[in-house]
């Protein structure tokens, strides 16, 4: 395996180590660095990602409008604006860009966010971004003043962290001089097309992508920015996180993951060194699919508490993290943990640990054990079957894991495991075809569930609906303040809208004279590729 891919990409591997003092030459990394095992890239396009590995790449060729570091404040050195103030405190923002570039030398202005609000507009259910931050719905006029100064007027007054953190950061803007020539089905057909991505603002510039194999990027020499110290940079897709590693360890590859259980292994490799990283602002998470009805008993809260009290958090980090994760049992990833109620600090949690708990809640909603041990009612059993990524050994060993917990329980789960595509496309497209999906999720920079778990949102792929729950993420959004926040935060862990799961921490092994690595993986799921580094040979 191993021989066949480093022969598809010969030539670029030739490069692959530094010749100059501050040159890397060719730095060759897989998707999903920090996050867990990548999968193959299929959209450049800003507004049409469904993936992280896809944001991480289209991430790579447009700057971001707001940039949120790890800490949930703007960096505006990296971000397009330059201010934003609201006068009335949430509903009129008023916007400088500072001086930035296409590509083609063309100014990048306010007309190019107007256009990418018109676009994301026209997309229509079909855009990844819907309902995050309420857009595109909630703005009620987009005005420029003059290229670098814009005025965006809201449908009503809402909170302002939330609408800066979640609404602004999706128009990423894109290059309304070229893409305005395009209908929009051309705009669809040609998100994997690299061609059509040749104007752009960000750090590099995509030459190729060759499916299955490797997406290949050169630095964007119009660049506003820092200057990269690397000559090309590849995306290689591999098929799991081991073969990640022993890519590495060839020289296939610069750095990867270290998958948990050859954590102490990869301590002694020789010429190679680790990078242990926070973890990513996500959770794993459970999803059950009410919208299918064969699993429509997921629609009963006592149900799904009954799945997070069978499931042992400490036991599944220690089995499958090696101890290197943080239990969740709400919907605010702990790190950092300026978004957690005073309940979830205190870690007092409805759910946690307690397989009799958990049994006396199938017996509430009408379940009895079988003779096979496994709860059933109305003569059904209970038992589904888990899709989870080919390839991602973290996500299989969880789901293995849950499984013995499960069946403790008297729950009957099967796992199967599906390439990474093919989940997402059931995902969105398929609420029917699949019973249960495990995933890792990334959580927006303001926490709230707009995306995820207010009725008919985008991201709410499972049949999940809840009018308190909609009510609450509606307060959280439009009252200034956390307190909003934390009522739909503890509530969420009530309601397991998805059963929550640990966050690992992630560590990368990285090759001795590469620098940067902690500096280039933001746990918002954002690269930094002029952190790269390297020292002269």
């Amino acid at each position: 395996m191993l021989f066949r891919a480093r022969a598809a990409i010969l030539a670029i591997c030739l490069l692959a180590h530094p010749a100059l003092a501050q040159n890397c030459g060719t730095i060759i990394i897989p998707p999903g660095i920090g996050v867990g095992a990548g999968a193959d890239v299929t959209s450049f396009n800003p507004q049409l990602v469904q993936s992280l590995y896809n944001q991480e790449a289209a991430n790579l060729l447009f700057m971001q409008l707001v940039w949120i570091n790890r800490f949930h404040t703007i960096d505006y050195s990296r971000s397009l604006v330059s201010t934003i103030a609201s006068p009335d405190n949430g509903k009129t923002y008023n916007i400088s860009l500072r001086p930035w570039h296409w590509s083609d030398g063309v100014p990048v202005t306010a007309a190019d966010i107007a256009y990418t609000l018109k676009l994301v507009k026209q997309l229509g259910p079909t855009w990844p971004g819907l309902g995050a931050g309420g857009m595109p719905d909630i703005v009620a006029s987009l005005s420029i003043a003059d290229p670098t100064h814009f005025t965006i007027i809201l449908k009503r007054q809402v909170n302002p962290e939330w609408f800066i953190l979640n609404g602004l950061p999706t128009l990423v803007p894109v290059p309304a001089h070229i893409w305005s020539h395009y209908s929009l089905d051309e705009i669809w057909q040609n998100q994997s097309s690299p061609a059509f991505f040749q104007i752009v603002d960000g750090p590099l510039i995509v030459k190729k992508l060759v499916f299955g194999q490797y997406a290949e990027f050169v630095p964007n020499p119009a660049y506003d920015g820092p200057k990269m110290h690397f000559s090309r940079f590849i995306m290689k897709f591999m098929e799991s996180e081991n073969s990640e590693m022993q890519a590495v360890e060839s020289g296939d590859l610069d750095m990867a993951n270290v998958p948990f259980p050859l954590f102490e292994m990869a301590q002694h490799l020789s010429g190679l060194h680790i990078v242990t990283l926070e973890p990513s602002y996500s959770w794993n998470e459970l999803i059950p699919n009410m919208a299918n009805a064969a699993t429509a008993y997921f629609a009963d809260v006592r149900v799904r508490q009954a799945l997070a009290d069978a499931i042992s958090q400490p036991r599944l980090i220690a089995l499958t993290m090696h101890g290197q994760g943080v239990p969740v049992y709400n919907a605010i990833p702990p790190i950092p943990a300026s978004f957690l109620s005073p309940a979830a600090r205190g870690q007092k949690y409805p759910v946690g640990y307690d397989p009799q708990k958990a049994r006396a809640l199938l017996a509430q909603a009408g379940f009895s054990p079988g003779a096979d041990g496994i709860m059933r009612r109305d003569g059904v059993r209970l038992s589904f079957t888990i899709l989870v990524p080919a390839g991602q050994e973290l996500r299989i060993e969880i789901a293995e894991s849950i499984q013995q917990d499960l069946r403790a329980a008297g729950i009957e789960m099967k796992v199967h495991q599906v390439e990474f595509n093919q989940v997402l496309a059931l995902l969105v497209g398929a609420p029917a075809r699949w019973q249960a999906i495990l995933l890792a999720t990334t959580i927006p920079a303001y926490p709230t569930g707009e995306a995820s778990f207010v009725t008919g949102a985008y991201y709410n792929n499972n049949g999940y609906t809840d009018s308190m729950m909609d009510k609450l993420v509606t307060a959280s959004t439009d009252k200034p303040g956390i307190d909003g926040l934390f009522a739909y935060e503890d509530y969420a862990a009530a309601q397991q809208p998805v059963i929550f799961l640990p966050v690992e921490k992630y560590s990368v092994l990285v090759r001795n004279g590469l620098h940067g690595v902690d500096d280039f993986i933001n746990p918002l799921g954002f690269w930094s590729p002029e952190q790269l580094t390297c020292d002269s040979r």
